[in-house]
């Protein structure tokens, strides 16, 4: 049980990817509306709970994001690509991090912290002897797919999404 899986779960209102997911398994919403907003994206929003921490206006822009640079690396290939619904979440959940992440650090790693003590520590399938997270954690993500399961393309977005956050944060080029 993934400490920061589960706070980013938790932004959502849910306590398990199955929870998040389970609407999302269609694949007619493999896609885009005519405004290129995705079909995820309305999903997404017809379940989530409003609240200040992620807003259906956050949402729209992350989704955006994840369009766009869908777009870039689809430009030279024979057909668009088409996120699965387990893809997209991972694109989804790299936006939310690296958006809180070069926004405001400390308070993402405050937020954590605190999710750690008042609901990680006290849920019975984590481990509880877990050492408080810290800021050199923030450093660090993984992700666990399966094989074939289009991680390439995933990872392809993820440089794509580090740059955009990054961008006039720090230098990327070296």
């Amino acid at each position: 049980a993934l400490l920061l899986n589960r706070y980013l779960l938790s932004l959502f209102g849910v306590t398990s990817l199955e929870a998040l997911s389970e609407h999302l398994k269609d694949p007619m919403l493999e896609g885009y509306d005519e405004n290129n907003v995705s079909l995820f994206y309305h999903e997404i929003c017809t379940r989530l709970f409003p609240n200040e921490e992620l807003t259906e206006e956050k949402l729209l822009g992350y989704d955006q994001n994840i369009y766009r640079h869908t777009e870039h690396i689809s430009k030279d290939r024979g057909e668009r690509i088409r996120w699965k619904y387990f893809q997209y979440l991972s694109l989804l959940f790299t936006e939310v991090y690296l958006d809180r992440y070069f926004t405001n650090r400390d308070k993402l790693l405050s937020d954590i912290q605190k999710y750690q003590e008042s609901v990680f520590n006290f849920d019975n399938r984590t481990y509880h002897e877990m050492e408080e997270f810290t800021a050199n954690d923030l450093n660090k993500l993984a992700y666990w797919s399966a094989t074939g399961s289009g991680k390439t393309l995933v990872m392809h977005i993820n440089i794509l999404q580090f740059k955009h956050y990054a961008k006039g944060k720090m230098d990327i080029n070296r």
